[in-house]
C-alpha cells in the first residue's frame, strides 16, 4: 500500500515562509524492528535504509537531502546555532538557524521533540527534550539564545511539542530529579507539565502539545515500549532558498 503524504508527515504549521512538522513511522524502507521511516543511523538499522528514508523525508518537505540537518544528540541542554549550511554541528540537543532551505531535525522515540518558530524574523529551532534536557531547561537555553542572537521575542514565538511518552507510562522510580521532583507522581515523571511551566515562565503563550503517547501508538517509534527500534523526527525549516 502506498502511503500518502499526510500519513508520512504531520505538518503542524505552514506559512509562505516556514514549515514545521513531525514524521510518523510510515512510508519508509526499513524492516524488522526498525520497520518504516526510521531516520536514525545509530540504532542498528542498515545505513542504506536510513539514507533512503532521509531521502524520502527530504522529498516530502521539499529540500535536498544534504539540507536536512540532524544533530548528534547527547541528552544534554546544549544548544547550537547553524550559521552556514556546510558547518558541522558539535554534539548538542538543540539547534537554531535563520538559513533558508534548511530543515533542522530532532530524532526521538519517547523524548519530546520541540519545535520553536519566529515567523516574523525567520528563525526556527529544533530541540531534543528528554528527561535530561527538560531538567536542564534546554528550552530556556534555546529561547534565550534566539533572543540574544536573533532578537526574537517571546510574544512572537510559536512552539509545537510532538508526541512523547506521557506521565502515565513514564516510570522513573526513585530517581532524584531535584527541583523537578514536583513533576513526579507515584514514581512517574510528567515531562509535559514541566515543559508547560517552563514556557509559561519564559512568557511564551502559543504552545501546542501532541496528545498522543509514543508508548501507546504504533504510528510512532517508542524505545520504552520496544527497546530496539527506530526514531521519528520533528523538523523545522525556512522554505525560501537564500540563493
Amino acid at each position: 500500500m502506498t502511503k500518502t503524504k499526510r500519513e508520512i508527515l504531520d505538518v503542524v504549521f505552514e506559512s509562505e515562509r516556514l514549515k514545521l512538522g513531525f514524521t510518523t513511522r510510515f512510508g519508509g524502507v526499513s524492516e524488522g524492528a526498525y520497520e518504516g521511516l526510521n531516520l536514525a543511523g545509530h540504532v542498528g538499522d542498515q545505513p542504506a535504509n536510513v539514507a533512503k528514508n532521509r531521502e524520502i523525508l527530504a522529498e516530502q518537505i521539499g529540500v535536498a537531502p544534504d539540507n536536512l540537518k540532524f544533530m548528534r544528540q547527547i541528552h544534554s541542554n546544549r544548544v547550537e546555532i547553524l550559521r552556514d549550511i556546510d558547518d558541522e554541528l558539535p554534539p548538542c540537543d538543540g539547534v537554531i538557524t535563520a538559513l533558508r532551505g534548511v530543515a533542522l531535525c530532532v530524532l526521538v522515540a519517547d523524548c519530546s521533540p520541540v519545535l520553536i518558530a519566529d515567523e516574523r524574523r525567520g528563525v526556527v529551532a529544533a530541540v531534543h527534550a528528554g528527561r535530561a534536557g527538560v531538567t536542564g531547561k534546554i528550552c530556556t537555553n534555546a529561547v534565550n539564545l534566539m533572543a540574544s542572537e536573533f532578537g526574537c521575542e517571546a510574544g512572537d514565538l510559536r512552539v509545537f511539542v510532538g508526541a512523547n511518552i506521557k506521565a502515565r507510562n513514564y516510570e522513573v522510580g526513585e530517581l532524584d530529579l531535584a527541583e523537578f521532583n514536583r513533576y513526579k507522581n507515584g514514581g512517574k515523571f510528567d515531562m509535559e507539565a514541566a515543559l508547560r511551566d517552563e514556557f509559561t515562565a519564559l512568557g511564551v503563550e502559543r504552545v501546542e502539545f501532541d496528545s498522543r503517547c509514543t508508548f501507546e501508538t504504533r504510528e510512532l517509534f517508542s524505545y520504552r515500549r520496544d527497546g530496539v527500534t527506530g526514531r521519528f523526527c520533528g523538523f523545522a525549516m525556512n522554505k525560501i532558498s537564500s540563493k
